[in-house]
């Protein structure tokens, strides 16, 4: 499942993504790997300037300390994307004969048809 977060908080908010916290709940490791000799992980971070919203994130950012103590402080708000079910497909159906509204009221009373310019 994918959430949003929107900074309420009036000021630009920064948050690491930390590997023990955030890849472990991920299943997978998103940090940054340097090349060299002593390859080194670095943690990618989430940035909210005052009054944006993120796009979808995975829900293991709520694993997060800083962003579950800033949701409780309020100055995070979270909206949870729920994925949309299939609609259910319709089969056509075949015409059937239709009733007017006249016919059903006074069944022995036959409908006058308009003639082509009569009001």
């Amino acid at each position: 499942m994918t959430v949003s977060l929107t900074n309420t908080s009036g000021r630009c908010l920064v948050f690491v993504l930390a590997h023990e916290t955030y890849c472990k709940a991920l299943g997978e490791c998103r940090c940054d790997v340097e090349q060299g000799r002593r390859a080194r992980r670095t943690a990618k971070s989430l940035t909210l300037a005052s009054d944006v919203t993120s796009p979808a994130l995975d829900d293991a950012v709520l694993t997060i300390p800083d962003v579950v103590r800033a949701v409780k402080r309020g100055d995070l708000a979270v909206k949870r994307h729920v994925p949309e079910l299939p609609k259910p497909v319709v089969a056509a159906t075949p015409p059937f004969h239709t009733t007017s509204l006249a016919e059903v009221i006074r069944p022995d009373v036959k409908a006058k048809k308009n003639k082509r310019g009569a009001s």
